[in-house]
């Protein structure tokens, strides 16, 4: 019995070195200051934006487009932004996950269709056949430059807008401030 209990105190502080240590190895993020987190949701001139710009209420969504749970709320966000038109302003950023193959990749596309003013085709497009080229062992790109076409997009100016690097840049800014805001 009493080899047992020290099995177990063992097995607890191991557990518990190992968490410590994956601590140590891996820091959180600064979490942002009110100030720091007011300016950081604050809309700006490049985000995307649906709804009244003078509404009083202001949903800032950071989305991946592989992400199965963004593809769950999407449908409601978008039955929001219908519901209510003139009083809710819906602000979609970028927050690609590391994990998520084709995730970066996404953003990138729906980023470059933006520049041809069809970000919100794009990204319904995304998020409407997700399970088609969502979960994929290798990004697919062709697949997203297929949509581009399907929405009308000019897909020469496409391909140089994903290879731009101000695009990824774009993207990159809106996913570093999802994380100072933790």
């Amino acid at each position: 019995m009493k080899k047992s209990y020290l099995w177990w105190g063992l097995g607890i502080l191991a557990f518990i070195g190992l968490l410590l240590w994956s601590r140590y190895l891996n820091p959180a993020p600064t979490p942002a200051t009110n100030a720091e987190a007011g300016t950081i949701l604050s809309v700006v001139s490049d985000d995307h934006m649906k709804g009244n710009p003078e509404a009083k209420v202001t949903l800032v969504e950071y989305l991946d487009f592989e992400c199965e749970a963004c593809r769950a709320y999407y449908p409601i966000i978008k039955q929001l932004g219908t519901e209510f038109p003139s009083d809710l302003k819906i602000v979609t950023r970028y927050f690609p996950l590391p994990g998520h193959r084709n995730s970066m990749t996404a953003a990138i596309a729906v980023e470059a269709a933006s520049k041809q003013g069809k970000y919100w085709e794009m990204h319904d497009k995304l998020f409407e056949t997700q399970e088609t080229w969502g979960n994929k062992q290798m990004p697919t790109p062709q697949v997203f430059e297929q949509y581009a076409q399907e929405i009308g997009l000019d897909i020469a100016k496409l391909k140089a807008d994903v290879a731009d690097p101000a695009t990824k840049a774009r993207v990159q800014r809106d996913f570093d401030a999802s994380e100072k805001l933790g």
